[in-house]
């Protein structure tokens, strides 16, 4: 891969796995997509697309480095269908990238106002509930943190 862009994936290095019937995580490098796909039909269609997309960067791959020159290129086809999955997968990794900002903004806000209701004078058992929410609402920041990164 000679040139990357920002939240692409070299797949064909790529460890594709499913964690249950709507996740896919997909891991390169360091750096691991977590996916979750609207049905189970659907996340194995887009488990066998990623299989079909790697199979075919790992022979275009090896065609490139190899030097003799005796296998025939990729069809146009191939070159086409490849194209295809990855216009889709960065489609995808788009919206990705828009909910993460979607998830920290409106986690930072969510935070702001539950410090500022902390911040009022209310009763004592009041007080205990933000302080509970609060600490809910910490935890799910860094849990989305933690999965975002």
């Amino acid at each position: 891969m000679a040139h990357t862009c920002r939240g692409t994936i070299n797949l064909s290095t790529a460890h594709i796995d499913t964690e249950d019937s709507c996740n896919i995580i997909l891991s390169n490098g360091g750096r691991t997509y977590h996916l979750k796909a609207s049905s189970e039909v659907e996340r194995q269609r887009w488990v066998t697309a990623l299989e079909l997309a790697k199979a075919k960067a790992i022979r275009i791959r090896s065609n490139q480095s190899d030097d003799s020159g005796d296998e025939e290129p990729a069809s146009q086809s191939d070159k086409s269908e490849l194209h295809s999955t990855l216009k889709n997968l960065s489609s995808k990794l788009e919206d990705l990238s828009t909910c993460n900002d979607l998830i920290a903004k409106h986690g930072a806000a969510l935070q702001r106002s539950l410090s500022e209701l902390e911040n009022l004078k209310l009763p004592a058992e009041s007080g205990e509930k933000i302080k509970a929410v609060n600490e809910r609402a910490t935890l799910f920041r860094i849990t989305s943190n933690a999965m975002i990164n």
